[in-house]
């Protein structure tokens, strides 16, 4: 054989000997970790994932398989929505020559707002003292919450009344009044400030019961039930999580994950997140990042009365 042929041959040989170690490279196994040998929770396309674990919240997503706007057993992929904390304040000593007793907001009239007005003008955020809680009123109310780490909503509740100085009203709760309800034949009624929820019926509170809820959502406002899911799970965080009776209203300001009344969740060991005695109290709230948890007999009762386009009503 001749030099060139040789040569030739040998090319052709170790050509083959590359190709043959790059098959070998492409059907080697991989050695990076799956979710499941890393100890994760997988979680599929079909599994309605609420996003609850054990400090978190049950605000969940609109991916795929979601039935907007019906009552459905199927289930979607959900998200985390958020939640901003806020620093709760022990009540200070009644530093100002008035009191309010109840909440106020944009609306309200009286000596309670002037007295309300007097404190924001004293502690420096401008507004007119009058006895009218009208968009200056609710700009300066904005104002001294944010820069007191406060939830800003523009509604004076215990808590930011106690910051002031001026709550006279009572150490606990205060309940939902009928103005409060929704339009609709039955509503529900939401008060983040007071951890507590109702429920309506043409325009009358039928029935309260205690919540745990996010610090700083949902927003005060008004918004229809748009979807239903009995049964959800999460493994957020590495924690398995289920809970039942989603009855979602609306949306998160973060992500938009789907906020909605739902059972305290439980983790795999049937557990729940947090003790059933818990529910309504401060020392539990903020522990949602968007979702309204609710005693499991209440969850029952809520997604019973609550129907597809019927209304909720934030109130703060």
């Amino acid at each position: 054989m001749s030099r060139s042929y040789r040569t030739l041959a040998l090319a052709l040989v170790g050509m083959l000997v590359v190709v043959g170690i790059a098959k070998l490279v492409e059907h080697k196994p991989r050695t990076t970790s799956s979710p499941q040998a890393a100890g994760i929770e997988s979680v599929s396309a079909t599994e309605l994932v609420d996003v609850t674990d054990i400090t978190g919240d049950a605000s969940a997503g609109t991916t795929a398989g979601s039935t907007g706007g019906a009552v459905t057993g199927d289930s979607v992929t959900d998200v985390v929505d958020g939640d901003a904390a806020t620093t709760s304040t022990a009540a200070p000593a009644q530093t100002a020559g008035c009191l309010i007793t109840g909440v106020l907001k944009v609306g309200a009239t009286g000596a309670e707002v002037q007295c309300l007005e007097t404190q924001l003008a004293a502690a420096g955020y401008s507004t007119t003292v009058d006895t009218t809680f009208d968009a200056s009123t609710d700009a300066a109310v904005k104002a001294y919450q944010s820069a007191k780490s406060l939830s800003v909503d523009g509604i004076v509740g215990k808590q930011t009344a106690q910051d002031l100085g001026i709550w006279g009203g009572p150490a606990g709760p205060l309940p939902a009044a009928d103005t409060d309800c929704p339009d609709t034949h039955h509503g529900a009624i939401v008060d983040r400030a007071n951890q507590r929820g109702a429920l309506c019926e043409d325009g009358h509170i039928t029935y309260q019961f205690p919540i745990t809820s996010a610090w700083s959502q949902p927003d005060p406002g008004t918004y229809k039930v748009y979807a239903k899911d009995m049964n959800a799970s999460s493994s957020f965080g590495g924690h398995y999580s289920t809970m039942t009776h989603f009855v979602a209203f609306t949306k998160g300001k973060y992500k938009g994950a789907r906020i909605a009344f739902h059972s305290v969740p439980k983790t795999s060991d049937g557990k729940y997140v947090q003790t059933l005695d818990s529910v309504g109290t401060e020392a539990v709230h903020g522990q949602s990042s968007g979702c309204i948890r609710v005693l499991p007999d209440d969850s029952v009762k809520i997604w019973d009365w609550l129907s597809i386009g019927e209304k909720v009503h934030v109130i703060s």
